[in-house]
């Protein structure tokens, strides 16, 4: 049990600490790679694929059009995936000729919403940007100054979760996402960001392909990108600005599809986790999204073992103490709201329900079960 617990526990502190610190200081290392403008303007193309989302389409159509684009061209596709309000109906009042919208009529999945949008779209570049997330000022030409640059595939932005718009689940996810995106700047200076996260983000039109059902759309559009032999860059000044539900069920829930629909998508791309192959790249990929994944694991071996070591010294019946209060504040976080308000215990719930959230997707995965459709997590 001895090397179990320790491996378990190398494992866990290389994946949550040991890799950002490694990839962050490997990129101060690296030559600078300054944006290439693009010598003409170009036409973007923003794709949103919508289902049920009366409360937000109408601004975040305004939104998008309220981007500076300069001198390029923008145009927005809107498809409607089988919505039973009033999404088509707003997104149709929007009078501008830039607008297109597409209304399927049955709830096929947004991946499908994706390829129908894909085949409308005229532009250089496509800006695939969640339906909720309303985009920062001056997002546009932050994206716009990295395609000058021919190796340059696409742009992964940045996500913010306002804190005075959320409570403690949504500010223990905002500092999720703050040490994330930093990995991500960092591996942008290496071999390049792993992968994107859908709020928002933009591939060349000519690197895009149809989507695979039950894959995580934002992972695997991006990474074709890399598997074309180009470059993913971080940009943190094209940000959107997304809330985080409270409701642990929901996002339970959204995460347990995540992680399945994102395993699957690895698995499809498999191959540039070979670092003989992709360089940099692929020890990025096989660290930050294989062996994270493979964290709950970790933490399941490292607690067992804990526990059958703990009568062997006093240092194992510290660490079993201490792994004990930890998920037992986490679940009484979990299940009685109020106690959330101590931020420790939210931390608690929230590293606990995604560790839990992302045990389910890889056994979903591995259960043969496919996650093609749902409906949004909202409050």
């Amino acid at each position: 049990m001895t090397w179990i617990f320790w491996l378990s526990a190398g494992a866990l502190v290389y994946s949550i600490i040991g890799y950002g610190v490694l990839v962050t200081a490997l990129s101060r290392l690296a030559p600078r790679r300054e944006p290439v403008p693009p010598k003409a303007p170009m036409t973007f193309s923003f794709l949103i694929a919508a289902h049920n989302e009366e409360a937000h389409i109408d601004a975040k159509i305004r939104n998008t059009l309220a981007q500076d684009a300069g001198d390029h061209a923008v145009e927005v596709i809107v498809v409607s995936d089988g919505s039973t309000d009033r999404t088509v109906a707003l997104a149709r009042g929007v009078a501008d000729p830039r607008v297109t919208v597409f209304e399927v009529s049955r709830h096929q999945g947004k991946a499908d919403a994706i390829n129908l949008g894909l085949q409308s779209c005229r532009g250089d570049v496509v800006v695939f940007t969640d339906a909720n997330s309303l985009l920062e000022p001056g997002s546009l030409l932050a994206i716009a100054r990295h395609f000058g640059d021919p190796q340059v595939g696409g742009v992964c932005g940045r996500i913010t979760v306002p804190s005075a718009r959320t409570g403690p689940t949504g500010r223990a996810e905002g500092l999720y996402w703050r040490y994330d995106q930093a990995i991500k700047a960092a591996e942008s200076r290496l071999g390049g960001t792993v992968s994107a996260q859908g709020s928002i983000y933009a591939i060349r039109r000519d690197l895009t392909r149809p989507l695979l059902m039950g894959c995580a759309d934002d992972f695997l559009m991006s990474v074709n990108a890399v598997a074309a032999g180009r470059r993913l860059v971080f940009e943190p000044r094209a940000a959107t600005s997304e809330a985080v539900s409270e409701k642990v069920g929901r996002e339970m829930g959204r995460r347990t599809r995540s992680t399945e629909r994102g395993w699957r998508a690895l698995m499809v791309h498999r191959s540039l986790m070979n670092p003989l192959r992709t360089g940099w790249y692929g020890w990025q990929l096989f660290s930050h999204k294989l062996v994270r994944r493979l964290n709950p694991l970790f933490l399941i071996g490292l607690f067992v073992s804990n526990l059958a070591l703990m009568g062997q010294h006093w240092f194992y019946a510290l660490t079993a103490g201490a792994q004990v209060t930890f998920y037992a504040a986490g679940l009484l976080a979990m299940t009685v709201p109020a106690i959330r308000g101590f931020r420790p215990a939210a931390l608690a719930a929230f590293f606990l329900f995604t560790h839990l959230a992302m045990l389910r997707g890889i056994l979903r995965y591995y259960s043969g079960k496919k996650s093609v459709s749902w409906r949004p997590v909202r409050e």
